[in-house]
């Protein structure tokens, strides 16, 4: 943090870093005068509500798993950050609207849509992100596909592909009509 003057975000990912941030650590670093926030990732709601608990009002937690968006923006995430919203955002953004408006039976609702498209990209055989490029790419954003050592999806995965860009497509129509 020292080799900066920009503010920084803190971020809480034991998936895949095999450490799980401690709420006396996540204290002590939230007290350093260039901590604004943090983006969590762990899988326990209830992590959002400690640190912004914590935190306090002006300190910005990010929600980070997709398909606990809803979830995450009740118990008190700021807003989020997350691996699918580009293939998805027209959903992303209905979803916080319906947040926001207190729709929160149609929230859960759209939540449901989203996470099946996630669950979907989770089966491809090879990498999840590999998928969501090819999405991209199938809408006109030639962004290339992962580096090593993550798999790019190979043989049924892009026939798959074509369906999880149909499920979205279907999905955001559905919602488009949803005030």
């Amino acid at each position: 943090m020292d080799a900066s003057d920009l503010p920084f975000i803190m971020y809480n990912i034991p998936q895949t870093t095999g450490y799980g941030l401690s709420i006396d650590l996540f204290k002590k670093m939230a007290d350093h005068e260039k901590v604004m926030g943090i983006k969590n990732s762990s899988l326990p709601v209830m992590d959002i509500e400690r640190f912004k608990a914590i935190g306090g009002d002006d300190f910005i937690v990010y929600n980070g798993p997709d398909e606990q968006y809803i979830a995450g923006r009740l118990i008190g995430a700021d807003g989020g950050i997350g691996g699918t919203y580009s293939v998805m955002p027209e959903l992303f953004l209905k979803a916080e609207s319906l947040v926001a408006t207190g729709d929160f039976a149609n929230a859960r609702k759209i939540q449901n849509d989203i996470s099946n498209v996630i669950f979907a990209l989770f089966a491809l055989r090879g990498n999840m992100y590999s998928g969501i490029k090819n999405i991209l790419r199938l809408n006109g954003l030639a962004i290339g596909d992962v580096r090593g050592p993550m798999e790019p999806i190979y043989g049924e995965d892009f026939t798959t592909i074509v369906k999880i860009k149909e499920m979205i497509e279907q999905a955001v129509a559905k919602w488009a009509w949803v005030k």
